[in-house]
């Protein structure tokens, strides 16, 4: 069994409890340097719970922007219910009333092949040519029995083998783009074919056919000469009256006779119908009620965790913190600034009843909302929407830009010995039109995504981009709270504290561990030296005692 020699020599040496006298000199040694570190500890854990706050406060506005940027005031509406119209790009719709009358629906050309015996019935060999065009009526007939080929769709070949079945040729002809067939039962004993195309009498078919062997029964599918023996519904093209103005569309979903919206066709209407598009005032203002809350709540949790100790009352988990100051200038210049890009003049939160209290927070006042509103509702897109535009007559703009564009007029130029054009003096990739004008694309730079339409004589006009509080909004908000963003460096640098103060304390324990041997080692010697000087004495003692008994 090992010796405990501090107990041992304990009642012949000092009488000192060593072990405890060693440990509070380890302590005195440690203590300070231990208690700072812990502090420090401590209070980066209170920093990044404070972090933790700003940043989930920020998430929920940048949710509060996209419900909101979403939620369009802009309100569609139809007279008629066959006739419906929606909203699909706010930046092109402008309130209008427009009176729309359906005269004809686009239709799908339909034919049917029959007296077929079964669904497996064999085919003859050879080649069926699929053109893709319009039947019409030539000079003098009332039939449609002439073909004139769509140009801007390619014609289609199916090779039938040897052996090949209706169901074969079904399958075939529907995965040609634009037509779709199958194989039908009648009830009757017979089986039939339909072949059905897309919509617009542009899109009707033509099925040419050279047999294999001649005879050999193919040849029932061909409609060069005539489509009526076997066409069940022709396909016709939607005809309407725009304010008295007959068009035609190909397709019952039509995008571009309402700028920035869808017309739906699904019947023919009883007169015409009333279009109109208008801003729903009601919303606008639920909208910018809902966004001034959800900034008041990050001005709150800002202005929370940064407030300095007055008086005595608590100071702020992050007071001083620069990270956190800087995101409440950024939000301040923000929300003072100016939104340019949107008109000749810019425009400014205080237009739409927005004010800010001398606590930092903000207030929103529905009456001079409403006013304003009524004034001048291109106000409100300018919170919600970016906006493109140009004064110049001949040119429009639209485009989806990235977070570097900024607010602001640039230049089109026109070279005028090539011709090329550049935009804020970025090349472009130019797209010539049939109508005298042309798209020109920004492939890079900072406005790569802008897209504008000129018309050839166009040399020079002014671009105007106006990035929307919102927008801007929102990349404040990515900025901060993105993995790269300026929280996560902060707490970066946090967490690096606080892993230097844990190795400060790792170190601490090391030396406190080091020092109690070195101590108990140096007072071990100490009690062996006194333990034997105290038996020297007794010794002497005992000596001088038993001489004086002698004597």
């Amino acid at each position: 069994m090992a010796t405990d020699w501090l107990n041992a020599l304990g009642a012949s040496g000092s009488g000192l409890n060593i072990r405890e006298l060693a440990k509070s000199l380890v302590t005195a040694d440690t203590a300070v340097k231990r208690t700072s570190a812990e502090k420090k500890i401590e209070a980066t854990e209170v920093s990044i719970s404070a972090l933790g706050k700003v940043r989930a406060q920020f998430q929920s506005l940048s949710e509060a922007i996209g419900t909101v940027t979403q939620s369009s005031v802009l309100k569609a509406t139809s007279s008629s219910s066959a006739l419906s119209i929606s909203v699909t790009d706010r930046t092109l719709v402008s309130e209008q009333v427009t009176e729309i009358e359906v005269l004809q629906v686009a239709q799908r050309q339909v034919l049917e092949f029959g007296g077929f015996p079964a669904a497996d019935a064999a085919l003859g060999a050879g080649r069926i040519t699929i053109d893709f065009g319009v039947w019409y009526a030539p000079e003098g007939s009332q039939e449609a029995t002439s073909f004139a080929q769509n140009p801007a769709l390619a014609s289609s070949s199916i090779d039938v083998g040897d052996g090949a079945t209706l169901q074969d040729l079904a399958t075939a002809l529907s995965d040609i783009p634009g037509v779709v067939a199958r194989v039908l039962d009648k009830g009757d004993g017979t089986f039939s074919l339909g072949v059905v195309s897309e919509p617009g009498a542009g899109s009707a078919l033509r099925f040419t056919v050279a047999e294999g062997t001649a005879g050999n029964g193919l040849a029932r599918f061909d409609t060069t000469a005539s489509n009526l023996d076997a066409q069940v519904q022709a396909a016709t093209d939607a005809l309407l009256t725009v304010d008295g103005i007959t068009v035609a569309r190909g397709s019952n979903e039509i995008t571009d006779l309402v700028p920035g919206a869808t017309l739906t066709v699904s019947g023919k209407t009883s007169g015409p119908a009333v279009v109109s598009v208008s801003r729903d005032s009601a919303l606008a203002e639920a909208a910018m009620a809902y966004l001034v809350e959800e900034l008041n709540a990050t001005l709150k949790i800002m202005r929370d965790v940064t407030v300095r100790s007055v008086d005595g009352t608590a100071a702020g988990d992050l007071v001083g913190d620069s990270t956190v100051e800087a995101l409440k200038r950024q939000f301040s210049s923000l929300l003072s600034g100016p939104l340019t890009g949107h008109g000749e003049k810019p425009v400014y939160l205080s237009q739409l009843g927005v004010s800010t209290n001398r606590d930092g927070s903000l207030s929103f006042d529905e009456e001079a909302f409403q006013k304003a509103f009524a004034a001048r509702p291109e106000i409100f897109d300018a919170m919600f929407t970016n906006s493109f535009s140009s004064p110049t007559e001949g040119v429009t703009v639209t485009g989806a830009l990235t977070s570097k564009a900024a607010s602001g007029d640039y230049a089109f130029r026109r070279d005028p010995g090539t011709g090329a054009v550049t935009v804020a003096g970025a090349a472009t990739f130019g797209l010539p039109g049939t109508d005298g004008t042309s798209k020109y694309i920004v492939l890079s730079g900072d406005m790569a995504g802008l897209i504008v339409t000129a018309r050839d004589d166009v040399a020079d006009a002014t671009i105007r981009f106006g990035r929307s509080f919102a927008s801007q909004l929102q990349s404040l908000l990515d900025g901060a709270t993105e993995a790269e963003g300026s929280i996560a460096k902060r707490e970066d640098q946090i967490g690096k504290l606080a892993a230097e103060q844990a190795e400060v304390i790792e170190a601490l324990d090391l030396r406190a561990t080091k020092l109690e041997s070195r101590y108990l080692a140096q007072f071990t010697a100490m009690e062996q030296a006194v333990s034997r000087m105290k038996s020297t004495g007794t010794y002497l003692e005992n000596l001088v005692k038993s001489w004086n008994k002698d004597g």
